[in-house]
């Protein structure tokens, strides 16, 4: 007997097939079927090849909640690369002016433009306002009170609970995180002109879609990675750390700062103003830098 039936029809490619094969996997695993009936199933429903090869099976893995037990190994810094391209790359500003759109840092926050870009549709997204303070919602209920949050899971959700590593159930946690839609890097090290260069450079090897600054210290490159392969990802990333990027946000489940959102203490460092940035306002995690290109 087949569920094929009861899931919705998967898009023509190029319009969020990926994201239909996380619904198909979490539907028929909460169905209660095995990967071995639901491979098929979901492989028949597709409407192009599974890419990469693992596509079906990745997807099964993260709707069981069955995670990598252990991090990886990350590389340790090399200053003499990271001071050759912090040397060569833009400054803050100069990342600002290569913005594919319009930066503004009026009084208006942009949040729920960014978050309709990044996360198209109404997927479920886990967003709060601190660490202990968060739910799970579809987008189009969080629309209008995105400019008081502060931090949100880069990846849309599975599911809206899911169980704790204690065995709770929790609006965050790895079980019910999705497939990765984006890979985030923070450079909290350094000044911001560094960190810019540093994030630039790696949009080389990565579709930047956007920088968001964290209101303190850091700023927060979002890299598009729907569909790529954990180790495609794994190189990239630990590339990332060698240039001294911080290895916390490797885990799909960590919250980040939230683009345009508002931070929890409303204070806003200096950071900015020392590159030459001084119109945003208190509180603020200002966005540097925007491509939807990269994410259409």
């Amino acid at each position: 007997m087949t569920l094929l039936p009861k899931l919705k029809q998967c898009p023509a490619s190029g319009e969020g097939i990926h994201k239909w094969v996380c619904y198909a996997a979490c539907t028929l695993v909460e169905a209660g079927m095995t990967d071995e009936q639901a491979e098929p199933e979901i492989e028949a429903g597709m409407s192009r090849e599974p890419n990469p090869a693992s596509e079906i099976k990745d997807a099964l893995r993260y709707a069981r909640g069955d995670r990598r037990s252990c991090s990886p190994r990350w590389s340790l810094a090399n200053p003499a690369a990271i001071a050759e391209i912090v040397r060569n790359g833009p400054n803050v500003l100069e990342l600002v002016s290569r913005s594919r759109e319009l930066i503004q840092f009026g009084p208006q926050s942009r949040s729920e433009l960014f978050i309709d870009v990044l996360f198209p549709s109404n997927p479920w997204l886990c967003i709060g306002r601190a660490n202990d303070r968060f739910y799970t919602n579809r987008r189009e209920s969080w629309r209008g009170q995105l400019n008081e949050q502060s931090l949100i899971v880069p990846s849309p959700m599975c599911a809206q609970k899911g169980r704790t590593k204690q065995g709770k159930q929790s609006w965050h946690s790895e079980e019910n995180t999705g497939p990765r839609r984006f890979l985030i890097v923070e450079f909290d090290q350094g000044a911001l002109d560094n960190q810019a260069a540093l994030l630039w450079h790696l949009a080389q090897f990565a579709p930047l879609a956007l920088v968001v600054f964290s209101g303190s210290k850091s700023v927060h490159g979002w890299f598009f990675c729907e569909g790529q392969s954990e180790d495609t990802l794994q190189r990239f990333f630990d590339y990332a750390v060698s240039l001294g990027a911080d290895s916390k946000t490797w885990s799909r489940s960590q919250f980040v700062r939230l683009p345009d959102g508002k931070r929890s203490d409303s204070k806003t460092s200096d950071a900015l103003a020392h590159s030459g940035i001084r119109n945003v306002p208190s509180g603020r995690q200002a966005v540097l830098y925007f491509d939807r290109g990269v994410v259409q």
